[in-house]
This record gives C-alpha cells, sequence and structure tokens, in this order.
C-alpha cells in the first residue's frame, strides 16, 4: 500500500499541491493507494473536488483508493453530499510521513482574461461585502442569498465567513478589471453545488455603473463557467432572474444559457408580483463557449 500523507487546510489555495502529490504517488500505480486526509482541518468544494478527481485517477491507473478522514473533512463531505462515494475507513496508522499542503498564494488570480480576472477574497476584503450588501439596487435586481446574510450577520460573523472563504458546497470570487486597473466590483459565485450530481447556481453581482457599460458582468461569467467547468467538472448550471431585470436576462442569453421555464408570481416587488426566470447552460454548451473564448486549461491537474 502506498498512502499519501497531508495535513492543513485542502482548498481552493492548496488543490494544485495536493494533485501534484497524488500524481507522485501514481507513478507507478500502487494496488492501493491510501490518501491519508485525518490532519485536514478545512475542506472547501475545490479540495472536495480535488478528492474525487484523486480517486478517479487512482481507480483510472488501477490502484484501489482508500480515504481515510479527519472529523473536519468527513462533515465537509457530509455537507457536499458526496460522503457514500468513498471508500472510507477509520483511523489508519499509514507509518508515511506528514505533508502540510503548500498555498499557491503567489497565484493572485485562479482565471483571467486581458480585461479582467477572477480570485478569492482576502479576509480584509470580506468588509467590501458588507458595502454590497447595503445597496438597495443590487437587493432589487440581484437579491442575493449571500448578500441576505452578510447584511444580518456581518461581513465577519464565523459563519459567513466559512461561507465565502472555505465551504464544501459554494465558490465566490471578487471580479478585478485589469485593463483599465480597478478594484474588485462585484463578485461571482457559484452556489448549492452539487459534485456529485454535477451541478449547481451562479450568481453574478456588478456593483457599479462602470460595470454594467464595460460588459464586465458578462465577460465574468463566461471566464467563470469555464473555471466551474474545468476545476469543478460540473455538467450544469443554473441561474434564475427576475421578470424585471431585462439586463441580467439579455447577459444570460449572451452567454450561451437558455431559458427553460418560469417560476410564476414568485417575487413580489414595488407592489407587484413578478415570475422568475429559470435559465441554464450545459457542459457542451460550456465546451462550445471556451473554444470561441480560447480560454486556456485551468484543471487541477494541469502541469505547470
Amino acid at each position: 500500500m502506498v498512502s499519501v500523507v497531508v495535513g492543513g487546510d485542502l482548498t481552493q489555495r492548496t488543490a494544485e499541491d495536493f494533485c501534484r502529490l497524488v500524481v507522485g504517488r501514481l507513478d507507478p500505480p500502487p494496488p492501493t493507494l491510501l490518501l491519508d486526509l485525518q490532519q485536514i482541518k478545512v475542506a472547501d468544494v475545490v479540495g472536495l473536488a480535488a478528492v474525487r478527481q484523486a480517486v478517479r485517477l487512482g481507480e483510472e491507473r488501477g490502484a484501489k483508493v482508500t480515504l481515510a478522514c479527519s472529523e473536519q473533512l468527513r462533515t465537509a463531505l457530509l455537507q457536499a453530499q458526496i460522503l457514500e462515494d468513498f471508500d472510507v475507513e477509520s483511523a489508519i496508522p499509514s507509518g508515511a510521513p506528514l505533508l502540510l499542503l503548500r498555498d499557491g498564494g503567489d497565484k493572485v488570480f485562479s482565471a483571467t482574461t486581458g480585461r479582467l480576472g477572477l480570485r478569492r477574497p482576502t479576509w480584509e476584503e470580506l468588509a467590501l461585502f458588507d458595502g454590497w450588501a447595503r445597496d438597495p439596487l443590487l437587493e432589487e435586481m440581484v437579491g442575493s442569498q449571500l448578500l441576505y446574510r452578510c447584511r444580518h450577520l456581518g461581513p465577519y460573523h464565523p459563519e459567513f465567513v466559512d461561507l465565502v472563504l472555505h465551504d464544501p458546497r459554494s465558490l465566490t470570487m471578487l471580479v478585478q478589471p485589469l485593463d483599465p486597473a480597478r478594484a474588485p466590483v462585484g463578485f461571482v459565485r457559484l452556489y448549492d453545488l452539487h459534485l456529485g450530481q454535477r451541478f449547481g447556481f451562479l450568481e453574478t453581482a456588478m456593483t457599479t455603473v462602470e460595470s454594467l457599460r464595460r460588459g464586465w458582468g458578462i465577460d465574468a461569467s463566461r471566464l467563470f463557467l469555464a473555471y466551474a467547468l474545468d476545476v469543478l467538472e460540473l455538467h450544469r448550471i443554473e441561474a434564475k432572474v427576475y421578470g424585471y431585470n431585462v439586463l441580467s436576462a439579455n447577459s444570460l442569453k449572451r452567454n450561451g444559457f437558455v431559458k427553460e421555464g418560469v417560476l410564476r408570481e414568485a417575487r413580489l416587488y414595488g407592489g407587484r408580483r413578478w415570475d422568475i426566470f429559470v435559465f441554464s447552460i450545459l457542459e457542451s454548451e460550456m465546451r462550445e463557449q471556451r473554444t470561441r473564448e480560447q480560454f486556456p486549461t485551468m484543471s487541477l491537474w494541469s502541469p505547470p
């Protein structure tokens, strides 16, 4: 049996290092590979995706893959509803040395185009969400569950911090223009993610008039879809738009989303009830779009 024994945080910032260690243990493939994750303290949705992909890679190469979890990782797998997807063992003394996962903090942006970049918020930048949460126009146009919680809990409440920085069922990134350079102008978010069924919901919140004029929200959503396709391996992404938010509906259509349903009179706004439109985009459609945009591969398993 060959072991990979890692500790620390298994998150977007360390997932590539985890994948690198797994590839090293699979060359050549052993009969049995133990992923010893009993020292993992925090795991977000990208870290969980990396574990799923590591198990699949090991099995594709002929190894039986077993998982030993910390209580924190087991809880994250349970919340993500993928615990049953793994061969989970109780505490196993592997005898292999513990390796702390390295933070890829030198990589500022997770994904970029010539115009903008997407990146995880820093601790200090959580305060940005507090200002956005108090913007009445964002509440009317987006109705963000994330901003609602921030408005009532505060940006540094432990529950909100966990939701933004290391949640097993959502992924939040700031949108930062690069040409011209600007501070973050909003965020994109995938929430209610189901890694097992490979689907989730998209939310895009642009917070400035300039963002709308320059189309930064459209570009950021398009780039985020490519990232989700590569890193989370999603097959379907849904988005919901209030019937009076014509601009957002048109933005989704420009990004390849197809209108497929109506939630009748599901939104109360301006003294009347409005429909909510349901849009979706599928894996094949996202691949066609990313080919047109010529986005680079962003997979966790890409060579450096």
